[in-house]
């Protein structure tokens, strides 16, 4: 069986970006890549080094750091399957090539699996305080997953408005389910929050966004004013 081009291992993930970042910046157009697509990856490769090291260094590893390193590593994979899509596409480059970038070298014979061609249709499910359901379909009439799709990547954006920059989503989870619940951090106000997804399949190649979707969620999750000074006063 073929196996996906993404490590497994978190480190092994991270010094594959770097690798991937790394030949991207110096042979872009080699492999099918504009600039701004090898820039825009050089970026998310940087925050994603950054974010890494200070997880997994005793010092500065704090909850925080971690969830900042979990984002890091689901944009990280987001780009690099759009961008391993155009390289596999390009005929012009050998096998050697793509495994010195990191990538699977597709099987020749056999019939292969293409990537997702439909976008996913997300319904609102429901809420509940600052959480909310949501159910990932083939379209707004068939549930479940299209064929050859072995799961979804899931993103979150907290605004009036759907981003069109799609480095302004947050990652929030990676699922093979279809039905999906996803936490929101507390808020003093009431928040619109969106959520967009994109199926995979088990090659880790990406098919196109879904159409964001947004619920209004109330204030929730902050501590009483009064039990923030009492413990001020207390510490």
């Amino acid at each position: 069986m073929q196996k996906s081009y993404m490590p497994a291992k978190e480190a092994d993930a991270v010094a594959w970006s770097a690798n991937f970042a790394a030949l991207l910046t110096l042979n872009f157009a080699q492999y099918g890549v504009d600039q701004t697509e090898a820039d825009a990856f050089a970026v998310v490769n940087t925050a994603l080094q950054l974010a890494y090291a200070k997880a997994t260094t005793t010092v500065t590893r704090t909850k925080i750091t971690v969830a900042d390193k979990n984002t890091a590593m689901g944009m990280m994979k987001k780009s690099a399957g759009y961008l391993v899509s155009i390289v596999q596409g390009r005929p012009t480059l050998s096998d050697g090539q793509k495994l010195q970038l990191g990538i699977t070298v597709r099987v020749t014979h056999g019939t292969p699996i293409p990537a997702p061609s439909q976008k996913p249709f997300i319904k609102t499910v429901g809420t509940d305080g600052r959480n909310g359901t949501f159910e990932l379909r083939q379209n707004s009439t068939r549930r479940g997953k299209p064929k050859n799709v072995a799961g979804a990547m899931v993103f979150t954006y907290t605004g009036p408005n759907a981003p069109q920059d799609i480095n302004a989503w947050k990652f929030a989870t990676a699922t093979t389910k279809t039905t999906i619940e996803l936490p929101f951090p507390p808020s003093a106000t009431g928040d619109t929050v969106w959520v967009t997804a994109f199926w995979q399949n088990a090659k880790d190649e990406s098919g196109p966004a879904a159409n964001p979707v947004s619920v209004n969620l109330p204030a929730g999750g902050m501590l009483p004013k009064e039990t923030v000074e009492a413990m001020k006063i207390a510490a």
